[in-house]
């Protein structure tokens, strides 16, 4: 089982770096104007599209997973919010160009070929418009044999410093590139999620029972435990002239 799968099998709503506690500090830091339409890539179990969608925004979410998605619809139905579910892959987008004012992603690119993916988000958001990508960044030379592993495990597609990433951008187009809030992987972060509980999670009901996924959650806390001085994380901020 891998990490993906992991994450379906357990209904995680808060997988990306920094989680749920961090997307809402992100939404302080950049508050996103009322009336905007959103586009969240990569949505998961729905957790952010629906939040969104509670605070009154117009809120489109892809995935390209049916599981993850039929669990974000039981979560909007749950928190009674309306959010446009599509099964959709971030390299080759079902929408026409300049559709979206923000688009919001929260580690998708590095599963993808960013060349495609970022060029995706660039081609849908309207012009002025902002994306905001949290995604896993390398901090340090990663040894050949560790780098490896982490990819085989998590599945991703290339491992990027901030230069790289902010290249990554600018090549799709987007101008005034920043990284906003530049961190390292700890073991304290779990305390910021406390005050962020996640009601609507739904996990199978075997997973506590599926060998599977326990060996996959053993074998990530191994890699980040192992390796994690190598990597952080951050907020790709571009925006669409």
């Amino acid at each position: 089982m891998d990490y993906l799968d992991m994450l379906a099998k357990l209904g995680v709503g808060n997988a990306h770096p920094g989680g749920f506690s961090e997307t809402i500090e992100q939404l302080e830091q950049y508050p996103i104007k009322k009336g905007s339409t959103i586009l969240e890539l990569g949505c998961g179990t729905g957790r952010t599209a629906c939040y969104l969608s509670s605070q009154g925004y117009k809120v489109t979410a892809i995935d390209i997973r049916e599981d993850m998605l039929e669990k974000a619809r039981a979560r909007a139905e749950a928190e009674n919010v309306k959010v446009n579910f599509i099964q959709a892959d971030v390299t080759s987008l079902p929408f026409d160009s300049d559709q979206f004012d923000v688009v919001m992603v929260e580690s998708v690119t590095i599963f993808t070929d960013p060349n495609l993916s970022c060029n995706e988000y660039f081609r849908v958001l309207k012009p002025k418009g902002t994306l905001y990508d949290r995604e896993m960044i390398v901090t340090k030379k990663i040894p050949a044999n560790h780098k490896k592993e982490m990819i085989e495990f998590y599945g991703f597609k290339k491992m990027m410093s901030v230069l790289e990433w902010t290249e990554q951008l600018y090549e799709a187009g987007f101008s005034h590139v920043e990284v906003w809030n530049l961190a390292k992987f700890n073991s304290d972060m779990w305390k910021k999620e406390l005050k962020f509980p996640d009601e609507n999670q739904q996990a199978d009901d075997d997973v506590y029972e599926n060998i599977e996924v326990y060996n996959a959650m053993k074998k990530y806390e191994e890699l980040m435990n192992a390796y994690h001085k190598y990597i952080g994380y951050g907020v790709l901020i571009g925006q669409k002239l």
